[in-house]
């Protein structure tokens, strides 16, 4: 018998936020600092599809800066704050958090980008109420660690919790911490990134997530 999901969690970027404008900004100005010599398509496409570690070996970085550029994504965030009135939620998500929400259902936002930055986007859209907690990443390459000790904080077990992504790592990170990825088509990866990491449902519209856990 099919276990009831009794939570979802929700990436950030690119999930519920369409920061993607941002960010792939911001990837052309690290491009240009680290001289990464990729034409602007490519360059997107490699970013979008690719895992952390084949990145690496494509645009031949060495391991000595991937500290720096952990530093540089963070100082980005830190100017998304800046800017993030400016950042429209993705179209159909508010009516299925509140759906969630009348359900019973708990909802959950883990992401790597600053818990304020967060908080200040769920503020504008007037959808706070609607999460039961928010999570950051201490790891950019860790998120599976940081997915099984989320369920250990909230009590519940593997099977009874998806995570709603958007990237090729979120869905390596749900293998590794065996918990089942809804993955959307509106956000980095798209259903050719999507669907090369072997994932447990593909949606092209919030609405379907709906039919997946009610």
């Amino acid at each position: 018998m099919k276990k009831k999901i009794k939570a979802l969690i929700f990436d950030f970027d690119g999930t519920i936020a369409n920061t993607l404008p941002f960010t792939f900004e911001k990837i052309i100005e690290f491009s240009k600092k680290y001289r990464i010599k990729k034409e602007k398509d490519e360059l997107i496409e490699k970013i979008t599809q690719l895992t952390p570690k084949e990145l690496i070996n494509e645009f031949k970085i060495s391991w000595f800066k991937v500290p720096f550029i952990f530093w540089e994504i963070k100082q980005s965030q830190k100017a998304l704050f800046q800017v993030i009135n400016k950042i429209k939620i993705f179209p159909g998500i508010k009516p299925i958090l509140k759906e969630l929400k009348n359900k019973g259902i708990k909802t959950y936002i883990y992401s790597s980008n600053l818990k304020k930055n967060i908080i200040k986007f769920l503020e504008k859209e007037k959808i706070s109420q609607y999460f039961d907690n928010i999570y950051v990443g201490k790891n950019l390459l860790g998120k599976d660690k940081d997915l099984i000790d989320i369920l250990k904080k909230e009590g519940f077990q593997n099977n009874e919790v998806y995570y709603v992504a958007d990237e090729v790592r979120d869905a390596l990170a749900c293998q590794k911490a065996k918990i089942k990825m809804i993955g959307v088509l509106w956000g980095v990866a798209g259903e050719k990134g999507l669907k090369k990491t072997k994932i447990d449902y593909l949606i092209e519209k919030p609405a379907e997530i709906l039919r997946l856990v009610l």
